[in-house]
């Protein structure tokens, strides 16, 4: 059995890693998008409440009373600190995309290239 060029070597490597981060990316994704629809359900919930309204956030073991327009800001601020790294891991997602499917590409360029050697040898050879 032949050994792998290595630069099909090289590439199998490079797409195993962009793989990976791929995964990576899209599990943060995810993870962000999971607290963004968190973060817009309580901004839906505390909308309703009354001006007066008592609301205490939790501030390590202990809750801390605020007011419902700070609770609110500070909700909005999370929210699009949220959409924002959902909209870079989106790009980050893409980009990671394109970048398997060149390399998927050159792989299979690569892999045509040694089947054609292979045969060209097989059929010389024999």
């Amino acid at each position: 059995m032949a050994q792998i060029p290595p630069s099909l070597q090289d590439l199998v490597n490079r797409f195993n890693q962009a793989q990976a981060q791929l995964q990576n990316v899209l599990l943060r994704k995810q993870q962000y998008e999971a607290e963004l629809k968190e973060v817009e359900k309580a901004i839906s919930e505390i909308e309703r409440l009354p001006q007066d309204a008592k609301i205490f956030k939790n501030v390590g073991n202990f809750l801390v009373p605020q007011s419902r327009d700070v609770a609110l800001q500070e909700l909005r601020d999370r929210k699009e600190l949220l959409e924002l790294h959902v909209k870079t891991l989106t790009r980050q997602e893409s980009m990671l995309r394109e970048q398997l499917d060149k390399l998927r590409e050159e792989i299979n360029k690569e892999l045509a290239k040694l089947k054609g050697g292979a045969t060209e040898a097989a059929k010389g050879g024999g």
